[in-house]
Order: C-alpha cells, then sequence, then structure tokens
C-alpha cells in the first residue's frame, strides 16, 4: 500500500483504539484484566502454527519472521519446543524486510526471502507451511501493546476487551532471554515507528509492552519477566510503559 493509500489510517485506527486504550490508562493492565469475564479465552490457543509476532497474524504461537532473524538452527529448536504443527510467512514482513536487506537481497525480494525461510524450516520439521494472511492494514501496524508472553499461550486477539499487540513467545525461547528481549526490542521499534502509530504514543497514551506471567513456572513468572523487560533499551522510555498481570493455563 502507498504512502497515499495510507493517509489518515493512523489517526481512524487510533481513534478506534480509544475505548480499550484510555480504560487501561486510567486503571493500569494488572487490575483491567480483572474487570474481563471473558480473559481466559485469550489463553486457549486455537492451533499450534508459528506465525510473526505481527498483531495481524493472530493465532499460534509467534517468532518474528518464523524465526528468519535466528537463523534456521534456533529457529527449529523453538518451534520443537512449542510443538508447531505447521509453519506461516506473511506479506509486508519487517523481519523478512531486515534480514534481506541485511543479506544484500534487497527489501523488494523481502516476501521471497521469508517464504524460503519458512518452508526450509517447514521441511525440517516435517510439517506443512503456508501464508498467513494479515487481518490489518498492509503498510501499517495498529498494536497499542507488545505482550511478553511467559505463558506460550497468549491470543490476545481473541478478546476484543485487550489492547491489540505484537506477541512474543517468551515460554519457548528458555533461557535465551536476550534473543526474546530482541524481539520486544524489535516490535518497541515497530510501534514508536511511521510504520505504526509513532508521535501518537506519549507520556499520557503511551505503548504498552506487557508481561504476561506463567502461574506455576517460576522461570517465566511475572516477576522475572519484569526484570527481564528491565533490562530492555527503550528508544523513547517516556513513552513507554511495562507493566504486566499473571496469565491463565
Amino acid at each position: 500500500m502507498s504512502d497515499r493509500d495510507l493517509v489518515g489510517v493512523p489517526s481512524r485506527l487510533w481513534d478506534a483504539s480509544r475505548l480499550v486504550r484510555e480504560t487501561v490508562e486510567r486503571s493500569g493492565i494488572g487490575s483491567y484484566v480483572q474487570s474481563l469475564s471473558n480473559l481466559g479465552d485469550a489463553f486457549r490457543p486455537r492451533d499450534r502454527a508459528l506465525r510473526c509476532i505481527d498483531g495481524r497474524t493472530p493465532g499460534g504461537v509467534h517468532l518474528a519472521g518464523s524465526g528468519v532473524l535466528l537463523g534456521q538452527e534456533k529457529a527449529q529448536a523453538f518451534a520443537q519446543a512449542a510443538g508447531v504443527d505447521r509453519v506461516t510467512y506473511h506479506e509486508d514482513c519487517e523481519a523478512a524486510r531486515l534480514w534481506a536487506v541485511a543479506h544484500g537481497h534487497g527489501e523488494a525480494n523481502a516476501s521471497v526471502c521469508g517464504r524460503e525461510f519458512a518452508e526450509e524450516l517447514a521441511a525440517a520439521l516435517g510439517v506443512p507451511c503456508g501464508e498467513a494472511p494479515l487481518t490489518g492494514v498492509p503498510g501499517f501496524h495498529d498494536e497499542t501493546a507488545v505482550y511478553y508472553d511467559g505463558t506460550g499461550r497468549a491470543d490476545p486477539s481473541r478478546v476484543s476487551g485487550l489492547p491489540k499487540g505484537f506477541v512474543i513467545s517468551r515460554l519457548y525461547f528458555g533461557e535465551d532471554f536476550p534473543a526474546a528481549l530482541a524481539e520486544a526490542k524489535l516490535a518497541v521499534d515497530l510501534a514508536l515507528s511511521d510504520l505504526g502509530f509513532a508521535d501518537l504514543f506519549t507520556a499520557d497514551h503511551p505503548l504498552r509492552v506487557i508481561a504476561i506471567g506463567h502461574p506455576q513456572e517460576p522461570r517465566f513468572a511475572l516477576q522475572q519477566l519484569m526484570q527481564e523487560l528491565g533490562l530492555l533499551e527503550l528508544p523513547a522510555p517516556e513513552r513507554v510503559v511495562v507493566e504486566g498481570f499473571v496469565g491463565r493455563v
């Protein structure tokens, strides 16, 4: 989608997010989720497909570009830990674009690079591969949150009262928290860039980085995830708030 086609899109989608966003701003995510009678639905995964962290590719488990930035070995370890039964790729993938540019393939070939990586990963895992259709606007990210999910089950798109967000499936990184933080950093950078709501995020209306603690596993408990996120290098800390709640399993 061209820049001309995107005129007015950020303000329209920002207004569309207002009710949930401002309600969370008043109470904080920890208190807010207690008011959601259907919160448990966000922890009943519909499938085990490997998808991007992109909020426009909901469901399954999440890894930026299905692992293209990690490489095949680490992506395979993640997918096996997650019990992935399908690998996906999608158009307009920033992770694939970053990889393509870094490896000299150019932005124009980003989608091909992302698809080829996903197909290779799926073949190594012995599972199907396919394209994940975008549920949002091509060329724009309307996420207002970044979920750092210690349960490995979170699908915030299943609960309309939850902010739309990127999802990092923290659980399946195991001890490799720097790799998980790198994915969170990518999501924050995207949200704060011109590809996202950018300067619409302010101290009064911040981007929310939301840790989801595992209720039973100490390694991924809320306090542990919050400590990890304390190491996150934020490009505009005055416009980002880090908070969390305990998930369901």
